[in-house]
C-alpha cells in the first residue's frame, strides 16, 4: 500500500518550498519529516502532543509545527533542491501505530532511490528482523530516545504509570540490538532535562550511554498545551548550560563523574577545572549548540526564537559567548 501523506516540519517545508510564509533565519540542515496517520500516536508520553491522551493540535511535534503534504511532491522538491539548499541530512520521525514499520519502509526506499542524503531515523523499540530490513534499504543511523534519565521518571512519563506501551528494559535491549546491526556510533537516544531528575541523575546515564558508544541527544523540557505535562515548568537555562558543558567534557575529552562536584541535591556546584578552560571550550567547541546526529541543527526545537535559546541551531554571537562564560565563571577554579 503506497504511503500518500507525510508531515514535514515548517522549517523543512519552508526550505523545500512547500511553505511560504513566516522567513526562519536560522534554517534547518536536516530535513526534518514525519510519518502521517489520521489518529494519535499508541503511545502516551506525557510532554507529547502526539500523544493518546492529549488533546494538543496534531500538527505539533515539541513546539514546531508539522503541516501534512503529500509524500510525491515532498520526494519532488527534495529531488531538485538546489546545492546551496540542499540538507545535510534526513530524519524520519516514526510515531507508534500499527503500520508504522510499513510506512517507514516504503518512505526510505522511496528516498533511496533518488537521494544519497544520510537518513536517520527515530523510532519506537523494533524487533532485530525489522532493523536488519530498515538498515538494508539504506537507513545510516537510528535513534530511541529514552528522554526520561531515572527507570522511575520514564515508567512515570511513558510507561506503565502512564499508560503507555513502554518499559525502560525493552528500550535499551532495542538500544542494544541497533548497535549491533548499525555498529558504534551510528545509534543514538534523546534526553529530556527537566522532568524531574536531578543533574547527577542526567550524567551518570550519560556516562552510561558514552561507554555504550550511543550517541545523546539532549533537550530542555518544553510544556506543550493540551500535553499532561502542560503546566511544568521549563527547566533553569543555567542548570542546563552545566549539563550541556559536562556532556560535552564526558565525551570530547573523557572526563569522569569524579571530575564534578554535587551538592546533596545532586546539582553541580563545581567544575574540576581552570576558568581558562571553560573560555576555550566555549569559544573552540560547538558545545551550546544542538547534540545528536551529524548535520542536525533543530532550530528552535524547543526554543523559541526570542530567547532564552538552550540549543543553538548555529555558532554563538560574541555577546552569547560572553553571557554563557559570565554565568559558568563561578563554577570553575
Amino acid at each position: 500500500m503506497e504511503v500518500d501523506k507525510i508531515r514535514v516540519s515548517i522549517g523543512s517545508a519552508s526550505v523545500l518550498g512547500l511553505y511560504e510564509g513566516t522567513h526562519f533565519k536560522d534554517p534547518p540542515t536536516t530535513c526534518y519529516i514525519m510519518t502521517y496517520q489520521q489518529g494519535r500516536c499508541i503511545a502516551n508520553c506525557g510532554f507529547c502532543p502526539q500523544a493518546r491522551d492529549a488533546l494538543s493540535s496534531l500538527e505539533l511535534l515539541s513546539r514546531v509545527t508539522w503541516p501534512v503534504y503529500n509524500f510525491k511532491e515532498v520526494l519532488t522538491k527534495l529531488n531538485y533542491l538546489p546545492p546551496k539548499k540542499k540538507f545535510k541530512r534526513i530524519c524520519i520521525q516514526t510515531l507508534n501505530y500499527a503500520e508504522n514499520f510499513h510506512d517507514l519502509v516504503y518512505i526510505v526506499s522511496h528516498i533511496r532511490k533518488m537521494s544519497n542524503i544520510p537518513i536517520s531515523i527515530a523510532i519506537p523499540p523494533f524487533s532485530e528482523e525489522r532493523l536488519n530490513e530498515l538498515k538494508h534499504i539504506g537507513v545510516e543511523r537510528v535513534g530511541i530516545a529514552l528522554d526520561a534519565s531515572t527507570k522511575e521518571i520514564f515508567n512515570s512519563i511513558k510507561g506503565k504509570d502512564a499508560n503507555g506501551p513502554y518499559r525502560w528494559e525493552s528500550h535499551f535491549k532495542s538500544l542494544e540490538s541497533a548497535l549491533k546491526i548499525f555498529s558504534k556510533g551510528k545509534v543514538s537516544t534523546h534526553l529530556i532535562v527537566g522532568l524531574g531528575e536531578t543533574s547527577k541523575d542526567v550524567l551518570e546515564l550519560i556516562e552510561k550511554l558514552n561507554i555504550m558508544t550511543i550517541t545523546i541527544g539532549l533537550f530542555s523540557f518544553t510544556p506543550i498545551k493540551g500535553t499532561r505535562l502542560e503546566n511544568l515548568e521549563k527547566p533553569n537555562l543555567l542548570k542546563f548550560r552545566k549539563i550541556q558543558l559536562a556532556l560535552y567534557l564526558i565525551i570530547n575529552e573523557k572526563r569522569k563523574l569524579k571530575d564534578f562536584t554535587f551538592n546533596m541535591d545532586g546539582e553541580i556546584v563545581k567544575f574540576n577545572l581552570f576558568k581558562s578552560d571553560l573560555l576555550r571550550i566555549i569559544q573552540d567547541t560547538d558545545v551550546f549548540l544542538t547534540t545528536g546526529c551529524p548535520g542536525c541543527n533543530r532550530p528552535y526545537y524547543t526554543s523559541k526564537p526570542s530567547g532564552p535559546i538552550y540549543n543553538f541551531p548555529r555558532k554563538l554571537t560574541q555577546e552569547e559567548i560572553n553571557e554563557a562564560y559570565n554565568s559558568l565563571l563561578e563554577y570553575f577554579n
